[in-house]
């Protein structure tokens, strides 16, 4: 039995276990006990609010647990699980909030008092062991969370929707265990794999996906031993019109075969899946399908943040390779444990699994050959099969290369934004040679706001660019520009000119409505010197006014009787420079109070 201890250190017994369970519990995996501690947690405070709540209020049916809350107003309570039937006792601690918060917010929000009753709705279901309508509901919250616009945030709101993805993916384990224990009575790890990867797409922690104990099928087994028209075809365009283009490809798979190998030997896969890379970007880390897929592994933008992969305005590590494969080795483990077959693994990876599951359905077989799936999916496994065979073995049909050294190089862990020509000075290289070893810094430069960021150094240079950064103040480290707002403009058009996005200036100077920027406003918008350079170059092609170096910016305050040409002539600037510099091309209304600016060359 599962206990709650809380800090009065009083033991009151959570939601019962059915009878006909408690002797499956013995077969639980090492994350069983404490996923079914947190569901019966959230299943207790399931009344007292999202966040938590530390107000006593009446059992709202006869019969039903008071909240589990103690503590004082200046104090939050915390609850604590024990689950002294372990052998190492295990305790999870929850800081509670105060509800008022939440509460005015669900008000004023809908839309994110319509997910929290979904939440409920799952706990409710769960807690009377209804696991796939709860497992339905889940996925959709997950939906309709993602769904939400963020720029309608404010700072609690992110505050529920970060907690809510928590719990989310902690109660997605506890439904993933149930259904385990539903399979069998002691469930072994293939069981618990299989259920974990029904649950993929709900934020699960990687940590909690356990690792089957049977032994991936050897690939030769599925694949390799094929031998039909298909990839006969592949065979031979391998060997014959596409021998340049596969030589081109060994070249670039020697520079980074080790690394590869490597995450794939950690991650238990067949070697042989290298050659996945191969057919879909030749190893290429800035390939780029039309359909929007990105880097050596070619994931879209959905698929590779839920893989922890970053995409937005700096940073596409859809292109760093190390990255890439270790998220790459991650999916195609839990794909081969949803499938068991390496065939619909690949179809998978290629059209996604929800497409391999119901061709499965409808077609009542899992024979990929035979299943019904788009022709680019039919065609991608003949494809791997004959690029694993000639890739092995290239020699036999003619295919010449020229062997690359392993890709070396040092790992500099930079702090905040900074260019990588700066990072390539203090290494004492050409930027060049740092482009060309983080292709997944698309700005290049390393993004703003993020603590540390792991940049790759030519092997041997390491120490000596990471001592000559740090005396490299950090606000030098990167080309930054100012922007003075003008009569007219909008964060979309300033973004526009800039070549950046609306979130990343909004985030930048802390602006948390968009619509509220006024003429007079100065923004600070960090970028690297070439990004700058052509900034500027396209800011002067459409008739923005760039001062020259070294020129000096003044300013007057328009007061009752001003006209455009009377401040022009008290600045001592001509009229056209006046209107350019302040967006006043067809219009002479200048109001009282309003700020008017002009540059003067240095006196």
């Amino acid at each position: 039995m599962i206990f709650l201890l809380l800090g009065s250190q009083k033991l009151i017994s959570g939601p019962s276990i059915p009878a006909e369970r408690l002797s499956h519990l013995s077969g639980l995996s090492s994350n069983a006990f404490l996923l079914l501690a947190i569901a019966m947690l959230l299943l207790s405070v399931s009344g007292c609010g999202s966040l938590g709540s530390t107000s006593e209020t009446a059992p709202s049916s006869p019969g039903a647990t008071p909240p589990l809350a103690t503590g004082t107003p200046s104090e939050p309570a915390v609850h604590v699980l024990s689950a002294p039937a372990l052998d190492a006792e295990v305790e999870l601690a929850l800081p509670m909030q105060h509800p008022s918060l939440l509460a005015s917010m669900l008000e004023e929000r809908p839309d994110l008092a319509q997910l929290d009753d979904l939440f409920r709705q799952a706990l409710e279901l769960l807690a009377h062991h209804q696991t796939e309508p709860a497992r339905d509901i889940l996925f959709l919250l997950r939906a309709e969370a993602v769904a939400t616009t963020p720029a309608d945030q404010d700072s609690i709101a992110a505050a529920y929707l970060t907690s809510l993805e928590r719990r989310v993916g902690l109660l997605a384990g506890v439904v993933a265990e149930e259904q385990a224990l539903d399979m069998a009575g002691t469930p072994d790890d293939s069981l618990l794999a299989a259920a974990y990867a029904g649950m993929r797409g709900l934020s699960l922690p990687d940590s909690l996906i356990p690792v089957s104990g049977i032994q991936a099928r050897a690939i030769e087994t599925d694949l390799l031993t094929v031998d039909n028209a298909e990839v006969r075809r592949w065979i031979s365009y391998f060997g014959e019109q596409g021998k340049t283009h596969f030589g081109r490809w060994l070249e670039r798979k020697s520079e980074v075969d080790s690394l590869i190998y490597a995450e794939l030997d950690a991650a238990g896969l067949p070697r042989e899946l290298i050659y996945l890379s191969a057919i879909e970007s030749g190893f290429n880390p800035r390939a780029r399908s039309s359909a929007g897929a990105v880097g050596p592994w070619q994931f879209m933008p959905g698929t590779a943040r839920h893989f922890k992969l970053r995409c937005d305005w700096w940073v596409d590590e859809r292109q760093n390779f190390a990255m890439a494969t270790r998220a790459a080795t991650v999916y195609l483990s839990q794909l081969y444990h949803q499938f068991g077959d390496w065939a619909l693994v690949l179809a998978a990876y290629n059209t996604g699994e929800g497409r391999v599951e119901r061709a499965i359905r409808h077609a009542g077989h899992d024979n990929f050959w035979d299943l019904r799936l788009p022709a680019q999916t039919k065609n991608h496994i003949p494809k791997f099969i004959a690029a694993a065979m000639v890739g092995e073995h290239p020699e036999r049909f003619g295919i010449q290369f020229q062997e690359q050294p392993d890709l070396a190089f040092d790992i500099v862990n930079v702090t905040d934004a900074t260019d990588l020509a700066l990072i390539a000075k203090c290494a004492g290289v050409a930027p060049e040679a740092l482009h060309a070893l983080n292709p997944g810094l698309i700005r290049r430069a390393t993004p703003p706001g993020r603590g540390e960021y792991p940049v790759k150094v030519p092997a041997g240079t390491g120490s000596i660019c990471f001592a000559e950064l740090l005396k490299v103040p950090l606000d030098q480290r990167l080309t930054w520009r100012r922007h003075t707002v003008l009569r007219g403009e909008t964060l979309g058009a300033i973004a526009t000119q800039f070549g950046t996005s609306v979130r990343d200036i909004a985030k930048l100077n802390e602006i948390h409505d968009v619509a509220m920027i006024h003429p007079g406003d100065r923004l600070l918008i960090p970028m690297p010197a070439a990004l700058a350079e052509r900034a500027t170059s396209r800011a002067a092609e459409k008739g923005y006014y760039v001062p020259p170096g070294g020129y000096e910016r003044i300013s007057y305050k328009v007061k009752s009787g001003d006209t455009l040409s009377g401040v022009a002539r008290k600045l001592g600037v001509s009229l056209v420079h006046l209107r350019k510099v302040n967006n006043l091309h067809s219009t002479n209304l200048i109001k009282p109070g309003e700020k008017l600016y002009a540059y003067r060359a240095p006196r």
